[in-house]
């Protein structure tokens, strides 16, 4: 997008911890719940409506997502223990499982949709618990990718709800999406600060007056609804473990892994606009994120709701406002709860003709694919795992679009296949564990994390080299950068205390994983927790560089010279610290 939404992006007005004033919060938290709210509801409105259920059943289903939401988004943002991001993460509906849903609804009834919700919750819990066992396989790069083909399956759904406007009218449902996109788009691009932040809000409102002008914006339901009240009936909580369950149970298995690597990839595009200076992303807020989204499903389950994922908008409004401070996430998730008890105001939301959506989400799609896009290019350093991503994207299209025939392989495979996030997201995961499986065989060293581990860990490098066939100025390179890593892990003012406490010392372990990609080596620490980012530290160095350094910062400089790059991943207990390590001369 424009200049202006660079800058913004790059240096946030607004940090995390930071506190705009009340007025501001709640305008920015109005604003985005309002317009949240009218695109979330349409995954239960279709779900209801598709499965041919009553009017009761549909005002229960909008209740309970926008109280699952609600209470879910104050949960990231509050972060308890370690249950929650402790950012602007809000939770949404899943529009691509709408099919899922559907499916599960007609087969089985609300009961078989709360089990397999449930199981998807499970799925995400254990995820986040063991991600950095999974981090080859959750990748930025699959993270990333996911992101992209959300964009167009997200497109599908918008564009889709255009379409079945346009057989009713086909010149007004058009000229109300394009009144809608200018609105937005001319706001959001050029406008003032002010006039960004009410840009969407704007085009929605001057959208729905075209549409109310043209005919098709349909208002009896808000009309006969109440200002304030709760749903007249409650569908009941049931577990089923029937054949509908079991049929659809690899579809719902597979959709949780689907949503943990979506929230995983919009975690940490969050973090990349919402800090003013680079920082390396806090892995352990990315774990929190997930925990959160599985937490929030396990509440969608119980109350007989639709899977929810993180809003795929929440990256592309930070960027554009400039605000990612909590105090706007806390208005936000208060505003999803106040909303359910406000069946006039949310019937209103959920009514807002879909030719006024297709205007709007045109430029949140957009959006989410740059970021996805972003979040690839600036965190993979292999053009292996570019190249997935590009081919994955274009596989997750093709499906999603149906560009070839396809077999009749049923309604539950035809319904995952036909989805460009199981397909795409799937091709990413065999094509990044087909990378993973055909390199050179890893070497691994273990020892304790201490500095009287330094003889064997340079024993343990120089079989290393020796294997892969390098030179002895490789293998002196290597050498140091192993000592000048290890001393960063365990600096020399904590082995007094190791020394003291046997017991203590024994719980902190190293392991060393040494790999090769050509001629360039990759080692990988991992250690016990560190409060510091050793990343984050050697960008100060550069940025802040001195002809006298102070004793502690040695190591750090000694590593910056003899390293080709540094990569820093804090998770709960665990730093994994990946050196990337070129020949000397190149």
């Amino acid at each position: 997008m424009g200049g202006n939404l660079t800058t913004t992006a790059r240096n946030p007005r607004y940090e995390a911890h930071e506190n705009p004033s009340f007025l501001t919060s709640l305008g920015l938290g109005a604003q985005f719940s309002l317009i949240a709210s009218a695109t979330l509801l349409v995954t239960p409105v279709i779900v209801a409506q598709a499965s041919g259920r009553d009017e009761p059943y549909l005002a229960w289903m909008v209740f309970a997502s926008l109280v699952v939401v609600g209470a879910s988004t104050l949960l990231q943002v509050r972060r308890l223990g370690l249950v929650g991001a402790g950012a602007v993460l809000p939770m949404f509906t899943a529009a691509f499982s709408i099919p899922f849903c559907i499916t599960a609804l007609v087969d089985g009834g609300p009961a078989t949709l709360t089990t397999l919700t449930l199981v998807t919750a499970a799925v995400q819990i254990v995820i986040s618990r063991w991600l950095v066992i999974l981090r080859r396989i959750v990748t930025p790069t699959v993270s990333g990718t996911v992101m992209m083909i959300l964009s167009i399956t997200l497109a599908s759904v918008v564009f889709g709800l255009l379409d079945r406007a346009s057989e009713s009218d086909p010149t007004a449902a058009p000229l109300t999406t394009l009144a809608t996109l200018v609105v937005v788009a001319a706001l959001t691009l050029r406008g003032s600060p002010v006039l960004r932040l009410w840009g969407p809000l704007a085009g929605i409102a001057v959208g729905c007056a075209v549409a109310a002008a043209f005919g098709i914006y349909d208002v009896e339901r808000v009309r006969l609804a109440s200002w304030v009240g709760l749903p007249s009936e409650w569908p009941g909580l049931g577990i089923d473990f029937g054949i509908p369950f079991l049929t659809l149970l690899p579809a719902f298995l597979f959709l949780g892994v689907i949503i943990s690597i979506q929230a995983n990839g919009e975690a940490i595009a969050l973090q990349r606009v919402s800090w003013r200076q680079s920082r390396a992303v806090d892995f352990r807020q990315v774990q929190g994120a997930l925990t959160g989204a599985g937490v929030s499903n396990l509440l969608a389950g119980i109350a007989g709701a639709v899977p929810n994922i993180i809003s795929p908008g929440i990256v592309s409004f930070t960027r554009i406002t400039g605000v990612a401070s909590r105090r706007v996430g806390y208005v936000i998730g208060c505003l999803f709860i106040a909303l359910a008890f406000l069946p006039k105001v949310s019937g209103l939301l959920s009514t807002i003709p879909g030719p006024v959506m297709t205007g709007y989400l045109i430029v949140v799609t957009g959006t989410l694919f740059v970021d996805g896009a972003r979040t690839v290019i600036q965190t993979e350093q292999n053009n292996q795992k570019v190249i997935v991503a590009g081919v994955c994207f274009w596989i997750g299209a093709a499906f999603q679009f149906e560009l070839f025939t396809l077999p009749n392989l049923g309604p539950v495979w035809q319904t995952l296949i036909t989805s460009g996030v199981t397909t795409g997201g799937f091709a990413a995961i065999l094509m990044i564990l087909y990378l993973e499986l055909t390199n050179p065989r890893r070497m691994r060293f273990q020892s304790r994390l201490h500095v009287d581990a330094l003889p064997d860990l340079n024993e343990f490098i120089t079989k290393f080299a020796a294997r892969r066939g390098w030179d002895a100025a490789m293998k002196d390179r290597l050498s140091a950068v192993a000592e000048e890593t290890l001393l960063t892990l365990a600096p020399l003012d904590l082995n007094l205390d190791l020394e003291e406490d046997e017991d203590a010392s024994d719980e902190r372990r190293l392991v060393v994983v040494a790999s090769s990609d050509g001629p360039v080596a990759d080692l990988e620490f991992i250690g016990g927790g560190n409060e510091a980012n050793v990343e984050d530290q050697l960008r100060q160095l550069q940025q802040h560089d001195s002809e006298t350094p102070v004793e502690e910062e040695l190591s750090l400089r000694l590593l910056r010279s003899f390293a080709s790059s540094v990569r820093h991943q804090q998770y709960h207990n665990i730093d994994i610290i990946t050196v990337r390590v070129a020949p000397p001369g190149t």
